[in-house]
């Protein structure tokens, strides 16, 4: 299922798309899900034969839809934000600008940063420009939804905590950042002022085809500025995999709904990678979108 939650009219609701209609998911199941928040992922999965078998009816596209007067956080409770660092290929790149190696650490377990949840920006939105910085880029990402609590997860069950994924953007003042690292304490300030999510998620469901015996997932991921690509990868170069992910995070700690498991910038998924020569740091004016095979679009506005 694609799930998303939009501003209406008649006030913001949670909704399926189906065949680029939106349906109010409380009419389907008979419960508010903007008011659940905490309580949001179990109803969706309490309910999800409810809302499959809406859609089976053969009466179901004469249901009244929902028109999105503009798009909403796709989940009405968000947790905690973990941001990871999972494509070799986007490690190699970021640090050879730098003049560094991979260390070797990086293959002994998937690294990870806490990302602020107080700055979230719905698809669409205008990105404010911080003031701090003239080097402001984009980073095109998938995160996983976690949708019931766990700690000490195994890989092999982790698929069972995974709610959905998401396309992200997590937005970086490139300038900045190079102080920090210097620090090392790691991105802060560079990191926290603007994260951005998709119109809607998808429920892991939608993904069984996708996934080899590997855990990597078939998604095609691209980018483009003021309608220019930037870049076009796939989320199956990942090399620290979901699974192992959230296993490492779920280590003597307890992940809990709405946790974002954020995977980290693809291969060339940013301008840092690509080159700012060539292609600029974004400006205000610019228009960001991330688009996927499965995941839908991202939007951001530079103000």
């Amino acid at each position: 299922m694609k799930i998303g939650c939009i501003a209406t009219d008649d006030g913001p609701k949670a909704v399926v798309l189906h065949d680029k209609k939106y349906y109010d998911i409380a009419e389907i199941i008979g419960e508010d899900l903007i008011e659940a928040e905490r309580s949001f992922f179990y109803s969706i999965q309490k309910n999800a034969s409810k809302i499959h078998r809406f859609f089976a009816e053969e009466e179901f596209d004469n249901r009244q839809t929902c028109v999105p007067n503009s798009y909403l956080l796709p989940i009405p409770y968000i947790n905690q934000i973990r941001d990871f660092y999972a494509f070799e290929e986007h490690v190699r790149n970021a640090r050879s600008k730098r003049g560094l190696d991979i260390p070797a650490e990086w293959y002994e377990f998937p690294a990870y940063y806490y990302s602020g949840n107080s700055s979230l920006y719905p698809s669409d939105s205008v990105i404010p420009y911080p003031g701090f910085t003239s080097e402001l880029d984009f980073e095109l990402e998938v995160a996983a939804i976690i949708g019931k609590e766990g700690r000490n997860i195994p890989p092999g069950d982790a698929w069972e905590y995974i709610f959905g994924f998401v396309l992200m953007s997590d937005w970086s003042a490139r300038d900045q950042q190079r102080k920090e690292m210097k620090i090392g304490l790691g991105p802060s300030k560079s990191k926290d002022f603007a994260t951005s999510f998709a119109r809607f998620f998808v429920t892991t469901d939608e993904f069984q085809r996708r996934i080899d015996e590997e855990s990597k997932i078939n998604v095609e991921l691209w980018a483009t500025v003021n309608g220019r690509e930037y870049t076009r990868n796939n989320l199956n170069t990942i090399h620290w995999t979901f699974p192992e992910m959230i296993s490492w995070a779920s280590m003597d700690v307890t992940l809990k709904p709405g946790d974002i498991i954020m995977s980290g910038t693809v291969g060339n998924g940013c301008i840092l990678e690509l080159g700012h020569e060539k292609f600029g740091w974004l400006k205000p004016g610019d228009s960001v979108r991330f688009g996927s095979d499965v995941l839908g679009t991202l939007v951001g506005n530079i103000g």
